[in-house]
């Protein structure tokens, strides 16, 4: 005996009515064509809410649109070792006066070119302060941590000196990247305590990750070279990861006119990487930190590179290859162990 679609409809609407999150169901043209109590308390207010009126009316259409990519991309990808069943995602009333933590599912069938979503509003705006001043704190251990960093690296992969002296300036500068390295995750533990129940991060295998970056990279005429298949897990805040992605290749451009740019990704035991390869100088440390310090104009409050990367526990530095090649690296923290599903 198969059931009457209107007992259905009354079921999801009593459903949905018991959540306190607004939340929209969407047509594949992004038509709101049901809503909850929470969503109309939420928006209500706006002559653009309502049946048949677009989502885009009362959030940004960009972070909405690279998280349905993203389920679309894991979808066709079939990874059935990891379904992922929504995306997690920040977004902004039009005015920008409410900040929400979102999440956006497919509803099925799945088989279908384009899919009808369901999107979940909560609203954080109480708590959720662009360029948060805590973060803003912990950024000043970042550029003499980084600089060690870049330091050591370059000291060990490209020694110019007697190993003696060699081995003396090495053990100094890991010496004092550990104790710059133990004294910011001290800080960044004691934020992280504060923020753990504000996360806005996204759970992602690295095989999506790899998969769905590279795609984006070589969308922008960017070569791309992926790491031998490695699943580890991370955290992201994907249409964070891709704006600053975007920005440092224009930059990049920007300052070294004319060359072949290509990113390499990988993996190592504590890192994700995501490399900028190019044949030319280096960018030197300072430039580096007026790229951290750069307001994204497309971001969800207007918030720096620093912000966003400070969200995922990201940083960027730069380095100088052998042949005259350099490197501008994104790192991200493996936060999942390997052989755990997110």
């Amino acid at each position: 005996m198969r059931a009457d679609p209107m007992d259905h409809e009354a079921l999801l609407n009593t459903l949905l009515h018991e959540l306190k999150d607004g939340v929209l169901v969407c047509d594949p043209d992004a038509k709101i064509t049901l809503f909850n109590q929470a969503a109309e308390d939420l928006f209500g207010q706006s002559q653009s809410f309502g049946k048949g009126k677009s989502l885009y009316s009362l959030c940004f259409q960009p972070p909405v649109e690279h998280a349905l990519n993203l389920l679309n991309y894991q979808y066709e990808s079939n990874n059935q070792s990891l379904p992922f069943p929504y995306v997690q995602f920040m977004n902004a009333s039009r005015n920008q006066e409410q900040f929400f933590r979102c999440r956006v599912s497919f509803l099925p069938p799945l088989t279908a070119q384009k899919k009808s979503f369901v999107i979940i509003f909560e609203d954080i705006s109480a708590w959720h302060i662009p360029d948060n001043p805590l973060y803003m704190k912990i950024e000043e251990f970042r550029a003499p941590m980084t600089n060690l960093r870049a330091a050591v690296e370059n000291l060990t992969e490209y020694p110019e000196m007697s190993p003696v002296m060699h081995s003396a300036f090495e053990n100094v500068l890991v010496q004092e990247s550990i104790n710059l390295t133990e004294a910011f995750n001290a800080l960044a533990g004691s934020c992280r305590v504060i923020m753990q129940t504000q996360n806005l991060l996204t759970e992602l295998n690295s095989v999506v990750l790899f998969g769905y970056v590279a795609r984006h990279l070589q969308n922008k005429k960017i070569s791309v070279v992926v790491s031998p298949k490695q699943s580890i897990g991370t955290k992201v805040d994907i249409y964070g990861l891709l704006l600053v992605l975007d920005y440092l290749a224009s930059s990049i451009k920007h300052k070294q006119k004319g060359i072949g740019l290509s990113c390499e990704i990988h993996i190592d035991k504590q890192f994700i990487y995501f490399d900028f390869v190019w044949s030319g100088p280096f960018i030197p440390p300072a430039a580096v930190k007026k790229m951290l310090a750069k307001k994204l104009q497309h971001s969800i409050g207007a918030i720096t590179v620093a912000a966003i990367l400070n969200s995922m526990g990201g940083d960027i530095w730069s380095q100088q290859q052998k042949n005259a090649q350099s490197t501008l690296r994104l790192a991200l923290p493996i936060t999942i162990k390997a052989g755990n599903k997110p």
